[in-house]
């Protein structure tokens, strides 16, 4: 997974097409990353989700994370992994 600072869009938001089930998978693949390092991204949505042309999968707005502790860890994740696979 990449790590990316600064301010350019490395992609289209979801909200600007229709994400794949392959992809949905990806996304859910980097939300399961991020957590097994104990972080939690608190606001998983489609505008924070990128995909770029070789249909890589970005995360991005970290604002609102948090450190995890295991309960809310895993109920975290059921949310977030509902919210993409809504997508």
């Amino acid at each position: 997974m990449s790590f990316v600072i600064g301010m350019n869009t490395v992609g289209t938001s979801l909200s600007e097409q229709k994400i794949k089930k392959r992809q949905k998978s990806r996304a859910i693949k980097r939300l399961e990353a991020i957590h097994k390092h104990g972080i939690l991204h608190n606001d998983i949505q489609e505008e924070n989700i990128l995909i770029n042309d070789n249909g890589d999968i970005y995360l991005i707005d970290f604002g609102m994370a948090s450190r995890a502790d295991t309960k809310k860890k895993r109920k975290l994740f059921r949310e977030e992994q509902s919210n993409i696979l809504t997508c």
